[in-house]
This record gives C-alpha cells, structure tokens and sequence, in this order.
C-alpha cells in the first residue's frame, strides 16, 4: 500500500512539473496527453477551453432545473404536466399576488421605491441622446444592498437576450440561449459561437429585458425577429477565433431609457487596466451547483494586460505553449468575480476616459477556464479588433454608424 502511494506522489509530482516548465524529449516536448490528440501539440486551446454558453438542460429552461421530489410517481417515459408560463416571459413563473418590483423577501435585494406598473410622466418620453450611457441609478427605481451583483433596473440599456422559441408540453417557450449588444437600432452584437447552425427564423431578441420572472416592469420589453446572421469568415468554433456575429432586425429597436446602444471603440484602443463591468443571466459558479440568474447581474472587472493574461492561462490544462489568439482580450481574475456558463456573447463595457458613466464596448464573453478562480481571468471578443469588420458589413446594408460612435 505504501509502495502505491509513493507511486502516486511520484506521479503527480511529474505532472506538476510539466505543468510549471517545459522537458524535452526525443523529437518534441512532455505534456498531458490531453494536449497532444493525434500528435499535434495543441497551443490554441481547441476542444478543452470552457465556452460560456449555456448547456443542455434537462429542464429545457435554463432558470429552471431539477430538483428531487420524494412524492413525485412519474411513469417510465412519460413527463409531469406542467403549468402554463406566464405570458412574454423568458421563464415559466408561478403567479404573484402583487408583482411589482417593490416587493421585498429574505432572498432579494430590498427596493426604495415600489415600481408603477404605468410609466411615469417624467420619463415617458426620454430618448437618449448618446450611446453608451450607463444609468447607475437604474430607471424609475433603485434596488438597495445589491451585493449580490443585481444591476438596476435599465442600468445597462444595449444589454440584448437572445432567444429560441421552442416547443415543450404543447407550449411555446422562449429558450435563452446568449447575451448580446444594441449597437444600431436595427442590429445585435454577439458572440458567433452563440448563433452557429442556426437558421434566422429560429431565434429572436428581446430589448429592456431585466428580471425575466417578473411582466410587471416600467416598460414593456421589445422582442424582434431577426432577417438575417452574419458570422466572421474566419470564425473557428475549436478555439473561438473571431468569435463575432451581427444580427440583423426586422425592425428597429424603439429606443428609450431602458432601450439604447452601445458605444464601440476605435480600431486600436487599448482597455489595459480599466476597470469595467460584465453583464448577462449567465451562471454565478462554475458547475452544476452553479444558479443562473433571474435579475440582469453585473460584475466589476479589471482588464489583464495580454501578456500577463497569457502567462496565467498556462498555468491552467492549457499548458505551457499555450498561445492567445489575437482576437481576445481578457479581464477579471479576481476570486469569485467573473463571467460564466450562459454569459456567452453578452458584453463588456468600459469607462470612455473623460466622460461620466458613458461606456465603450471592449469585449464579449467567450469563454474560460472554470469559472471565478483566483489569478485565472476570462476570456473575451475584443471588439476594437472588428471595429473595421462591423463597419464594412453595415455600410453594405446601407446602415450608419452614428448609433456607435461616441461625439
């Protein structure tokens, strides 16, 4: 027994020290053999990074998932009935005796000021004037003790679900399946790994989408149907190259305090150091004990310089030649704070230098290694690199870019 477990030890402390340098052999280097499928040393991550997109559930609803039921007599094959979903809602919800956002429980954040149903005469007919104006005190309302990372209500109007209506139990339910990004009236940002292999038809957004079990809120939210997908050229799903899609609308989005667009930077900005914020329903955890969040969640992140992000990615399986592709930028490693499963394609936003609470998109969720762990970040579409990309193909449909542009 003794022998074994020095053999063990022997053992793990050759893999950590492959991990932390790198050993030559006869024609090529040591690594795990999950780095050298079908002996090709893998450098770019293909096939082992974390995509943040949101996985199969067995609930077919992503808020929704399973819990075990002592009582429950289901026979083989068969599915418990369910109850009717409350009408334009991302999730099926129970009904609430009074849903307004005023109400407050042990489990959510308390609010100021109980939400009207009708909008309010002084913001019924605001229109923002800019892109990416960030409304810090949400609208109409504010939430208090937000330590678990809800936004405000509106607090970032360019935010975008992306949705698949699908069939379940005879209904019809909208199934979330990305974040995304307003930047023209007419046209979504999102990460193509969201929408690959799918039809147009099949999908649709919805705008000024906040707490996705509630139907009582200020505004109504806007869906659309989207014409047509356009995906980078050389997007690689293996390793998420050039991991950027455009959505084009069948109509444009109506904009307003909860409704606005994005601003996107200059083709050769550089966000290192910023301080900035994610947003998306995406998971709080890695895993399956991670929860998908019902209220928009925000998350404060630096950006990590390139070569320190490259460094600490291989650290991680990745191993040491691991090599980051020039489309991504990264942000985050700070413990418990970072973008996860479900996030994917929803934006990052930083501060415009000189302004107030007006932001550039810098990124994209793409993917990660796990998910919040201390001193490994995430991983991003750096926007600034397709500004040229965005431009070009927006020209060709005759769309301008003043929706995006800062001024």
């Amino acid at each position: 027994m003794l022998r074994r477990f020095r053999l063990l030890v022997a053992l793990c402390l050759v893999l950590v020290r492959c991990e932390e340098e790198i050993i030559q052999c006869d024609g090529g280097i040591c690594v795990p053999p999950h780095l050298c499928a079908n002996g090709m040393l893998n450098t770019d991550g293909s096939n082992i990074i974390d995509i943040r997109f949101s996985e199969d559930n067995e609930c077919i609803n992503y808020l929704l998932k399973c819990c075990p039921d002592d009582e429950l007599e289901v026979p083989p094959n068969s599915v418990p009935e369910a109850t009717n979903p409350a009408p334009n809602t991302v999730t099926p919800a129970a009904p609430k005796e009074e849903p307004t956002p005023g109400i407050t429980n042990e489990n959510r954040n308390s609010v100021t000021t109980a939400a009207p149903i009708s909008v309010p005469p002084e913001i019924k007919e605001t229109i923002p004037q800019k892109c990416g104006l960030r409304n810090v005190d949400g609208v109409g309302f504010r939430i208090t003790g937000d330590s678990d990372g809800e936004s405000q209500y509106g607090e970032f109007p360019w935010m975008v679900a992306i949705l698949k209506e699908e069939k379940a139990l005879e209904q019809v339910i909208n199934v979330y399946q990305c974040g995304g990004s307003l930047i023209h009236p007419l046209v979504v940002l999102t990460a193509a790994h969201c929408v690959q292999n799918k039809k147009a038809e099949e999908i649709k957004v919805r705008l000024g989408e906040w707490d996705t079990q509630n139907t009582y809120e200020i505004y109504n939210n806007q869906d659309r149907n989207v014409l047509e997908i356009v995906t980078h050229a050389e997007y690689y799903k293996g390793g998420l190259f050039n991991d950027v899609a455009l959505l084009f609308l069948d109509k444009p989005a109506e904009l307003m305090e909860t409704v606005n667009t994005i601003c996107l930077p200059p083709a050769d900005f550089n966000f290192d150091l910023s301080r900035c914020f994610a947003s998306g329903w995406g998971k709080d955890v890695f895993g399956k004990e991670g929860t998908y969040q019902v209220i928009l969640k925000k998350t404060e992140l630096p950006i990590m310089p390139r070569e320190q992000c490259q460094s600490a990615l291989r650290t991680t399986r990745l191993g040491q030649r691991f090599k980051l592709h020039a489309s991504f930028i990264c942000a985050g490693g700070e413990k418990g704070r970072d973008t996860c499963k479900g996030d994917g394609g929803s934006p990052l936003v930083c501060p415009i230098p000189g302004t107030n609470n007006y932001f550039y998109q810098a990124g994209m969720v793409a993917w990660g290694i796990g998910c919040g762990e201390d001193g490994i970040p995430g991983v991003y579409v750096n926007v600034a690199k397709f500004r040229g990309w965005i431009d070009d193909h927006l020209r060709q449909r005759n769309i301008g870019d003043s929706s995006y542009i800062y001024s």
